[in-house]
């Protein structure tokens, strides 16, 4: 408001009404104080002494746990420091005023002062327990979350057991008794942490009540001390001031401090001689005559410390400056500078500088706001990231922990840091380790057992081949016997047969011992060849015999010597041979045995594995099933919150009407205060003039009241009581806008609550959307394994029917079934023949029922795709619904 005549802007109206006694909160705390706040507050002005201790009676939570939301304010938000002063009643009673003041100092009288540190200190306890209430706070609501989905949860289960009751086997009902049993346990659980936490808030919030009051109780008896100390010192002065007389004991260190703190061409005037008579302005009147308003020395003093606080304020506003450039470079590097006094410190100078520190400090307070959001949100996707970290390792350890009792599951995002996904990534890594060095270990022993193996194949093997080259060297020694023996008869010589190839030094390998088995095989055929062609010589011979007894004779001992030679090298081959057939024998033994254990492994793998997939598809229907029905309920439960949002949003918007309604009526009155307020002070000036012009030429006063003061003194009459109708108009209307305000807030609250209660439906909705995915994952990579092992027994199951087949009919060359053996090749082809197609009709007949297997899965998947795309409109609905 603008300076006119003899008034003054005053900056502070309502510093002379007083506050209610403890019922605004401390300048440190945003929290509630006072009578208001709680039930279990009890007022400090009546305890004997100032130091409080926590001994306020705490009533059980119970008592506030559904209704204490509305006397608890959010944090961060702010509220009015006191109520709607009744400035109207106090202003024009100064005798009230001054009971007031008397009353405040009589009842801080007996309050302590506390010391500068333990101010500090319970400064820094109060900022403990706001963080500490935060804290509280947040689990206190994740924690009534849990307790209401665990009574959800126990009253569908006693749903259920209800209806189960009926037409169910013993088995069944003890089942569903076992559920509802840990429904009820877990919502006992439940609701004991509830009642711990809002123990723990309750005990909080009283503890800060405490502290607020010893520190009003504090700034009480500082201000009780002052007040005496300034009344002494503004007594002396007034005494030599002129005779001016204060309004109440409050402006006795005020009166004169507000009259300089303005410029030599403007003088204060004090609002409430608005409500008094022309005739107590006698005083106003001396004051003018005597020039006692203008007061040189204390204005020049003003005027320093004015210039002073400018500058100051200039280089507050430059260190503000370059703390907003440092905190974001990139944004702030041209941010604007701070105004300069140039030497001229008048009061717009410092209302610049005053106008820049505040922005600045708001500037601050974003950058502060915006810096912990993004702190926050990388925290958490830290903390998501380590969450998927840990479920790819809990996959990895489930692998290994069919039944899944060894393992725990990665804890679930909990927004309070990723602490515990550390700890259980440590812990996975641990196990992960262990695992390996057991495998290592079973992996060593089978390796050794496989060495072992190959050194028993290795020295039977050997040993076969020592025997073959300790024969071979028998017979050719004999051999050479028989040569010596047939040497004398040179008609013999060409009797006998040549050495074959033979190297006795021959070193062993297993392409030799194949080649060597070969070539005795092939020997073994020639003899009995050889036998064959004999044997009908010998039938030759006999016919030929009749001829010459002597020439048969000598004939026939010849050839029954080579028959002998030859059937002592038969037989020694087919020792040979018999024995290693049965060291092949044993040995293809062995082989099938170790190939159908591992088979039987892998049956037995398989069989697991097919056992865990159809537990998890079974787990995945019922989740389905779960995700559908919690999907309906979140559907239902968002038409209700959207319901209730479009009625506190058309709440909102009525309000907001009516408030602006009633702001331009309030502006208008207000306007037209301003000018009958202005009107009355150039009447009251005017009337002030008249009255020194007839004092010096007409006389006193009662002569010019008889003349002519009736007329303006009725005019001044009119005006108060239209300036106190107006002013009776301006408070209802003011209290029609407050209560437009309220119900605005209120619609506000709501419309906050609504959309947090949708937040947290969509995060509900969007935990179990990945949790569907990371199961379906989980199916997609044991169907991968079951198939790759299904191949794996396949091709074993093909190796060892090949093996079979390759040694179905072989025998010994030289066993008595000998000369059958091509009698018997045709049926063992056809057996053969046989068997392979039957095997290929097993394999066709698997790899059809894998198909059919494989179409049914894929079936499945395009129905649950489908249960997907048929959900995905809810979602997307909500996610719309949410950033309004």
């Amino acid at each position: 408001m603008a300076t006119n005549g003899l008034r003054t802007n005053y900056s502070y109206p309502e510093s002379l009404s007083p506050r209610p006694l403890y019922d605004f909160p401390s300048p440190t705390s945003n929290y509630p104080s006072g009578t208001g706040a709680s039930p279990g507050f009890v007022p400090m002005a009546y305890q004997n002494g100032s130091k409080f201790t926590s001994s306020v009676f705490i009533p059980p939570p119970d008592v506030f746990s559904e209704g204490r939301k509305g006397a608890v304010q959010e944090f961060g938000m702010d509220r009015p420091r006191s109520r709607q002063r009744r400035s109207d009643e106090l202003n024009t009673d100064p005798v009230a005023m001054h009971l007031l003041v008397e009353t405040a100092i009589g009842d801080s009288q007996r309050f302590d002062v506390l010391s500068v540190e333990e101010v500090e200190t319970l400064k820094q306890e109060q900022k403990g327990l706001d963080a500490r209430l935060v804290t509280v706070r947040r689990k206190l609501e994740s924690e009534t979350k849990i307790r209401d989905a665990a009574r959800s949860l126990s009253r569908l289960a006693s749903k259920k057991d209800k209806g189960h009751r009926r037409g169910l086997s013993s088995k069944g009902s003890n089942a569903a008794r076992d559920a509802s049993a840990r429904s009820e346990e877990e919502l006992s659980a439940a609701n004991k942490k509830v009642e711990e936490l809002t123990r723990e808030l309750l005990e909080i919030e009283t503890r800060m009540r405490n502290i607020d009051a010893m520190l009003l109780m504090h700034t009480a008896g500082v201000l009780q001390a002052t007040h005496f100390a300034a009344k002494r010192h503004n007594s002396v002065t007034l005494s030599t001031a002129g005779g001016q007389r204060p309004d109440s004991p409050a402006s006795l260190y005020t009166y004169d401090a507000s009259r300089g703190t303005k410029g030599k061409s403007e003088i204060d005037f004090d609002d409430r001689s608005l409500y008094r008579s022309p005739e107590n302005l006698d005083s106003l009147m001396n004051a003018l005559q005597n020039g006692t308003h203008q007061r040189t020395e204390s204005i020049d003093r003003q005027s320093q410390a004015l210039g002073a606080m400018a500058r100051r304020l200039e280089d507050l506003n430059e260190r503000l400056r370059e703390l907003i450039v440092q905190a974001n470079p990139e944004r702030n590097q041209d941010y604007s500078l701070a105004p300069s006094t140039n030497g001229a410190s008048d009061a717009s100078t410092v209302e610049q500088q005053l106008d820049f520190l505040d922005q600045g400090l708001r500037d601050i307070d974003a950058e502060y706001t915006a810096s912990r959001s993004k702190s926050k949100h990388s925290l958490n996707a830290v903390e998501g990231r380590l969450e998927g970290m840990n479920n790819q390792l809990y996959a990895v350890l489930g692998k290994t922990d069919p039944q899944g009792e060894k393992f725990l599951p990665p804890p679930p995002i909990s927004g309070g840091g990723s602490q515990e996904q550390l700890n259980y990534l440590e812990d996975s890594i641990y196990n992960i380790e262990q695992l390996q060095y057991t495998m290592d270990n079973e992996l060593d022993e089978l390796r050794a057992r496989g060495s072992n193996k190959d050194e028993q194949y290795e020295t039977t093997l050997t040993g076969l081949w020592s025997l073959i080259q300790t024969d071979e060297e028998e017979a050719r020694q004999r051999k050479r016997e028989r040569r010596q023996l047939l040497a004398q008869d040179p008609a013999a010589v060409d009797d006998l047969s040549p050495d074959e190839d033979f190297d006795p030094t021959e070193q062993f390998s297993l392409t030799a011992f194949s080649a060597k088995v070969q070539w005795l095989y092939n020997r073994s055929s020639a003899l009995r060849e050889k036998q064959s062609i004999l044997t009908r010589q010998i039938k030759q011979q006999r016919e030929l015999n009749s001829r010459s007894d002597a020439q048969k004779e000598e004939q026939f001992s010849r050839l029954n010597e080579e028959v002998l030679s030859a059937r002592s090298e038969k037989a020694s081959m087919e020792r040979e041979l018999d024995r290693a057939m049965g060291q092949l024998s044993q040995f293809d033994e062995q082989r099938m045995e170790a190939d159908s254990v591992a088979l039987r492994d892998a049956n037995d793998r398989v069989a697991a594995l097919e056992t865990q997939l159809r537990e998890a598809q079974d787990d995945a229907r019922v989740e389905a099933a779960t995700i559908q029905a919690e999907l309906s309920q979140s559907s239902a439960k968002i038409d209700e919150a959207m319901e209730a949002l479009r009625a506190a949003t058309t709440e909102k918007e009525a309000a907001e009407a009516r408030s602006e309604q009633v702001s331009s009526t309030l502006n208008v009155k207000e306007e037209e205060l301003r000018n009958l307020e202005g009107e009355v002070v150039r009447l009251t000036t005017e009337v002030t003039l008249a009255k020194a012009e007839l004092d010096g030429a007409y006389g006193t006063r009662a002569q010019r009241a008889a003349e002519n003061g009736s007329g303006l003194k009725k005019e001044l009459d009119d005006l108060t009581s239209q300036n106190t109708s107006l002013l009776s108009e301006v408070e209802s209307l003011r209290k029609a806008h407050d209560m437009a305000s309220q119900s605005e807030n209120q619609a506000r609250d709501s419309e906050r609550t609504l959309k947090q209660e949708l937040a947290g439906m969509a995060a509900e909705y969007e935990a179990l959307t990945r949790d569907s995915i990371q199961n379906e994952k989980d199916r997609d990579a044991l169907e991968a394994s079951i198939d790759m092992l299904r191949d794996e027994k396949e091709s074993l199951e093909m190796e060892l029917s090949d093996e079979r087949v390759k040694w179905l009919g072989v025998r010994s060359p030289g066993g008595p079934n000998a000369g059958q053996a091509n009698m018997e090749a045709t049926s063992i082809r056809m057996l053969r023949e046989d068997f392979r197609k039957m095997m290929r009709d097993r394999t066709a007949e698997g790899l059809r029922a894998l198909r059919n297997e494989q179409e049914e899965r894929r079936k499945l998947e395009s129905q649950v795709r489908q249960m997907r795309k048929d959900a995905a409109p809810q979602r997307s609905g909500l996610r719309s619904v949410v950033p309004a």
